[in-house]
């Protein structure tokens, strides 16, 4: 079972050399995101500072349309995409919820895939599915078969979560951490033609030879965040790697593509000419340097996770204390943009939902035109309602939530 989860989620995580134009004196100067300060400080997060709207669509229930356990949702335009890894890939009505039609299919035929959980290029309107043996299945979100392509380049043993992202309509990006041989670095290609590979500022060299073979043990942690598991692998008494399953080094805002490097504090824009400072994290004291990366001892620090953002908001998550079972935490860090305020609260409390005083809100997905969404389990609700009986003052669209079962499809929540 250990070896089937650990190649799930290495399948998950998966020219010309350009300087990157960032020296230190840029950065320095860039406008700073104080979490450390935030940290130390950790309060309370309301959905009304940050948001003006919530709506929720429940989606649509019958014998042939179940979303299975832990499904993953994607946004784009008029659907939700919501699929389960060996389930189906559903695409809704993001405006009544009802079942539009499936996406790609489980098998080894020519349009098969080996899980359904993709990634989606909103240029393109192209979902990527894994076929296994570097390959990935493409269909449009119609639900038409594109073709398929194979993977531009993969690491060669464990050494960390790779990501692929896109650019444009045509031009893909992938991330790949630093092995014994090769930097940490980003590729940017189109088809199966790389178009330029540049470093990034992060590691130059490995720490370790990402022989799996060779670590002295391994552990699975189930829930680190948001459902998402963490391979935490031993490679001596002092040095370990965290490899977490949907972490994600990309984000889009509007046209705009950004990256923020593991162990870095610095977010980039990406550029077919590489790397543009743009912002910092400040963690203060709880900053974990490169240098520390494999370091348990360096354990009480801050190791962000994934970056959700828009034009008025940029939402971390982070983790503490990530190689401590008993003491790892998750935490939700809020920087307004127009005031630069910073707040830090529980990634477990959520944000508190004052504008309609039902189920705290946690957005798992954000578009690039800035639309933020999540999806609540239909047992979350009904037990919701059955702890809230009295909905008198509950506003009428989350009054109708309350003939949900929990048999039925979740819902998904949608916020501007």
């Amino acid at each position: 079972m250990k070896k089937h989860m650990l190649c799930y989620i290495l399948t998950i995580g998966c020219g010309m050399l350009l300087s990157c134009n960032s020296p230190s004196a840029k950065i320095e100067s860039l406008e700073t995101i104080s979490v450390g300060k935030a940290y130390a400080n950790l309060t309370k997060l309301k959905v009304s500072d940050y948001f003006q709207t919530v709506r929720y669509v429940p989606l649509e229930t019958n014998d042939s349309v179940l979303v299975g356990d832990n499904p993953k949702l994607c946004v784009y335009k008029d659907l939700l995409i919501v699929s389960s890894p060996q389930e189906q890939c559903y695409a809704f009505s993001k405006g009544d919820g009802w079942f539009l039609h499936l996406i790609g299919h489980i098998g080894n035929d020519p349009e098969g895939c080996s899980d359904l959980v993709g990634w989606l290029n909103a240029a393109s309107g192209y979902l990527y599915f894994n076929r296994g043996n570097k390959d990935f299945s493409i269909y449009h979100v119609n639900g038409q078969f594109v073709g398929t392509t194979q993977d531009i380049e993969t690491n060669r043993g464990l050494f960390g979560i790779e990501s692929m992202d896109y650019l444009d309509a045509q031009m893909l990006v992938k991330h790949l951490p630093a092995t014994n041989e090769k930097p940490d670095r980003i590729i940017l290609f189109q088809d199966t033609t790389r178009i330029a590979t540049f470093p990034t500022n992060n590691e130059k060299v490995s720490g370790h030879n990402g022989d799996f073979s060779n670590s002295v043990g391994y552990d699975f942690i189930v829930d680190v965040l948001g459902g998402r598991q963490m391979l935490n692998i031993e490679f001596d008494k002092e040095k370990h790697l965290a490899v977490i399953v949907g972490e994600h080094s990309f984000w889009h805002v509007g046209e705009k593509l950004y990256f923020r490097e593991h162990f870095n504090d610095t977010i980039y824009q990406v550029t077919k000419e590489g790397l543009l400072p743009e912002r910092r994290f400040d963690f203060g004291d709880m900053t974990w340097k490169r240098e520390d990366r494999y370091d348990i001892q360096k354990d009480h620090a801050i190791y962000p996770v994934e970056v959700q953002e828009n034009d008025r908001i940029l939402w971390l998550r982070f983790l503490v204390d990530l190689f401590d079972n008993d003491k790892r935490k998750a935490y939700n860090a809020l920087y307004l943009k127009e005031t630069g305020e910073v707040k830090v609260a529980a990634y477990e409390e959520g944000l508190e939902n004052d504008l309609n005083g039902f189920l705290p809100l946690q957005p798992t997905f954000v578009t690039a035109d800035g639309e933020f969404a999540q999806i609540i389990p239909a047992e979350t609700i009904a037990e919701w309602f059955e702890e809230h009986p009295d909905v008198a003052e509950l506003p009428e669209e989350v009054k109708a939530l309350k003939g949900i079962t929990t048999e039925d499809n979740p819902v998904v929540v949608l916020m501007k």
